[in-house]
């Protein structure tokens, strides 16, 4: 199987990537410079017309959106253990929940964090208030659900680190999480993990070829 990621250091596919690498399988990976609008251009229109990314090429067939590519992966490569899986349908469907919540919720609130000024034509500081409001209301069950464990218990999974992905990168906007011990204790715990550490030196490669030297990771 032919695999090619399209991603941008520090946005959500690094999400994405580290699921790849906690997969074990070979795949090739494409920056798509955001900072020059390339995800607007034509070229990257024939990959994604949504002009975002994640991307994922599948021997040439294009999946996009981030929570249907780690599902797709999660089935693709099951003994990965990258989402839990239950007998009962109800609770077997559970992590498409959380991973709903991530990228629905949470996703849109720290966006407001991070990027105000792309929500409005007004003053985007308004813009950001709301955005910290609606993100520090789903702290505590952020907290309660990583307080000296895993979001599932036992063994990490991709819920996990996209939690500690959407709390780093609101943290950089100026979001407390350091008022959030649980979190902060998570997040160092899931910036250990080796696919994660994978991932974002394949993201520094990427990005010095680039010429993008003042990425945060």
């Amino acid at each position: 199987m032919d695999l090619t990621l399209y991603f941008f250091p520090g946005a959500c596919s690094r999400v994405t990537m580290t699921a790849l690498e906690g997969t074990g399988v070979r795949y090739r990976d494409r920056l798509v410079n955001i900072r020059a609008d390339e995800q607007k251009s034509a070229d990257y229109a024939r990959v994604n017309p949504k002009g975002k990314v994640p991307a994922l090429a599948i021997d040439g067939r294009i999946m996009t959106e981030n929570v249907a590519i780690l599902v797709f992966l999660d089935r693709l490569f099951p003994t990965a253990g990258l989402l839990p899986h239950d007998s009962d349908p109800v609770s077997d469907i559970a992590p498409l929940s959380d991973l709903l919540w991530c990228s629905s919720t949470l996703h849109p609130a720290m966006r407001q964090i991070r990027a105000p000024d792309k929500y409005t034509v007004g003053d985007p500081a308004d813009v950001k208030a709301d955005g910290m409001r609606k993100f520090a209301a789903e702290c505590a069950r952020i907290a309660a659900g990583v307080d000296g464990r895993w979001w599932y218990g036992e063994r990490w999974s991709i819920v996990d680190v996209y939690l500690f992905w959407l709390c780093n990168v609101a943290q950089k906007g100026g979001f407390p999480l350091a008022d959030y011990p649980a979190i902060t204790d998570h997040a160092a715990r899931v910036r250990q993990l080796a696919p994660l550490q994978r991932a974002l030196e394949r993201e520094r490669a990427g990005a010095e070829a680039h010429g993008l030297t003042d990425i945060v990771y």
